[in-house]
């Protein structure tokens, strides 16, 4: 099988669910600079995620907690959280959530 191949269906394996979640968080926190993307590690039953704002700032810690517990909550384990922004010259780094779940 094509890495080509491997790559797109992996891609769009969880396609649906991060676009629910992603609906989920922005209905939830009324915003609409939050996106999340989702896959599945290869030939391992396990996925990962990340959340991700797009602002210049940090998060209000209330909601960042809060958000953490969401998705908690929802079965998903935290593995890297920053509450952080930064630009350096041509890069900008955000707020971000990364977690795993069981497939």
């Amino acid at each position: 099988m094509k890495l080509s191949k491997l790559v797109l269906e992996d891609y769009a394996k969880y396609k649906e669910e991060a676009a629910k979640l992603q609906q989920e968080l922005r209905d939830t926190y009324n915003r609409d600079d939050i996106f999340v993307t989702m896959g599945q590690y290869y030939e391992r039953d396990r996925g990962f995620g990340k959340v991700s704002y797009t602002v210049n700032d940090e998060i209000d810690p209330a909601e960042w907690k809060n958000m953490l517990n969401y998705l908690k909550a929802k079965g998903f384990e935290i593995t890297q959280e920053s509450n952080w922004y930064d630009e350096d010259d041509d890069r900008r780094w955000y707020p971000d959530i990364k977690f795993e779940f069981d497939v």
